[in-house]
């Protein structure tokens, strides 16, 4: 007995080392990381923290922008919870300018996202410069998420 306790406690000592390992090697952005604080008199402008990350596996915790459908194969992810009438205001919204689109995987492009309320964590691969959708909406900020 003493025995399987000992490979237990080992085993839960080697998760947590690998989950803790895992945590600091990717790195927590916060939406504040995105954009040049002051705003200057060019107007706002991507952090240069923000360009670095370009490309790079990172984390980010917010909340999934809640639309009137559900959408397909994205959707955005906000500082704060939003709600976004579609419907009403057409193609306006009140999105923070730091708002990140988040792209499911490719294979995943089809699947229709439910809304999740409360904050989130996503991990991903930041992508930083100006995308537009097929809508026509602008985004400057995406995260590629990978298959789950």
């Amino acid at each position: 007995m003493a025995f399987v306790r000992f490979i237990l406690g080992v085993t839960c000592s080697a998760l947590l080392a690998f989950n803790n390992a895992y945590a600091v090697d990717t790195p927590l952005l916060s939406f504040g990381d995105l954009l040049k604080h002051p705003i200057g008199p060019n107007g706002l402008e991507i952090a240069p923290n923000a360009k670095s990350m370009q490309g790079h596996n990172v984390r980010l915790r917010g909340f999934m922008v809640k639309s009137e459908d559900d959408s397909i194969g994205q959707f955005y992810f906000a500082p704060m919870p939003i709600q976004m009438s579609e419907h009403a205001d057409g193609p306006a919204n009140d999105l923070p300018a730091s708002t990140v689109l988040v792209k499911l995987d490719p294979s995943q492009a089809n699947w229709a996202v439910a809304h999740k309320a409360g904050p989130l964590v996503l991990e991903g691969t930041l992508l930083v410069g100006r995308h537009e959708d097929a809508q026509g909406a602008v985004s400057w900020f995406q995260l590629q998420l990978p298959v789950h």
